[in-house]
């Protein structure tokens, strides 16, 4: 098992664990009782608020939780010894998927979000030297990033690791790769150009396509829209110079800051209906979760813990049980 990057926190491979004060206790395994933050409750989001996971070490080591947009409901997902990370929602098989460092098997690991801890199942592991590994949208295949050839690319496979393809070959680092809705094209980082961009190719065979059209800057963590058209990646191109969220079309021609900060603003996602955008913020002090309109207005904290919060990602609230 590789020491995979975890997205979420700048230049850190493995984050250090961190010792850190919890909110309010929570006890049992998968029924812990909701955490309760400081929020706006009524905020007229109806019985189901959008809801998200996202990666946290409030308690000294980095588990899953979810919570809503509200910041009113929060809840431990995972319990495991080591760390778990990386939670992405995979539409197909409608479960949540993560990494685990948990022993004997180290991997990829998914559970339902009505489930508790114990309900975890392995589903494959991440060879040494694989980085980011990221599910397409029916969970048959996972992207990952790997230098098993000399220098890191892009790469394809299946779950098991069988019918393993490379889909970019260049002598720059390409990683982070990111399936479309469609799972038809990949977004990717890649120093192809001298500095790091935003780039699209077709997994069964295209060309890689420059989105971010910088060279000066230095970009991160593309994030597609709902419905394929726009992605959103993080920069330190002006005005701010730090890195804040953009957000693009596919032909790289109307590209548009969200965040102004002088604090670095990192990790975005939209929500499934496209109205909102979570995203990791360091703006109060620590690494917690902000989210804020598609349109960038809106902005507000949503986690509060002496902890790291961040990678944000958003799951069904319907499917979320608290």
């Amino acid at each position: 098992m590789s020491r995979t990057r975890r997205d979420g926190r700048p230049g850190r491979h493995r984050a250090a664990l961190w010792i850190a004060a919890a909110g309010p206790a929570m006890t049992g395994c998968g029924g812990a009782a909701p955490e309760t933050q400081p929020g706006d409750a009524a905020s007229g989001f109806g019985p189901t608020p959008p809801a998200f996971v996202f990666l946290s070490e409030r308690t000294g080591q980095g588990d899953l939780y979810v919570g809503d947009i509200t910041g009113t409901r929060f809840r431990r997902l995972t319990f495991s010894d080591a760390p778990d990370y990386g939670p992405r929602w995979v539409a197909g098989p409608g479960m949540l998927y993560f990494l685990s460092d948990r022993l004997p098997d180290a991997g990829v690991y998914r559970m339902p979000l009505s489930g508790a801890d114990e309900s975890a199942e392995y589903v494959a592991p991440n060879p040494a030297g694989d980085e980011t590994p990221h599910l397409s949208p029916d969970g048959g295949w996972i992207a990952y990033a790997s230098t098993r050839d000399g220098n890191r690319d892009i790469y394809v496979a299946r779950p098991d690791g069988t019918d393993e393809r490379r889909v970019t070959r260049h002598a720059a680092d390409d990683s982070s790769p990111r399936w479309s809705p469609d799972g038809l094209t990949l977004a990717f980082v890649s120093s192809r150009d001298g500095n790091r961009e935003i780039y699209t190719i077709e997994v069964w065979g295209g060309e890689p396509y420059n989105v971010s059209r910088s060279r000066t800057s230095n970009e991160g963590h593309p994030s597609w829209s709902p419905d394929g058209t726009l992605l959103l990646f993080d920069s330190d191109r002006p005005p701010g110079g730090n890195p804040d969220i953009f957000v693009t079309d596919l032909g790289g021609t109307r590209i548009r800051n969200l965040t102004r900060h002088p604090s670095v603003d990192l990790v975005a996602s939209w929500s499934p209906e496209g109205e909102w955008i979570a995203f990791g913020s360091s703006r109060d002090g620590d690494w917690e979760v902000y989210v804020m309109r598609a349109d960038g207005s809106e902005q507000r904290r949503i986690t509060y813990s002496r902890g790291f919060d961040g990678d944000a990602n958003w799951v069904p609230a319907t499917e979320v049980r608290w």
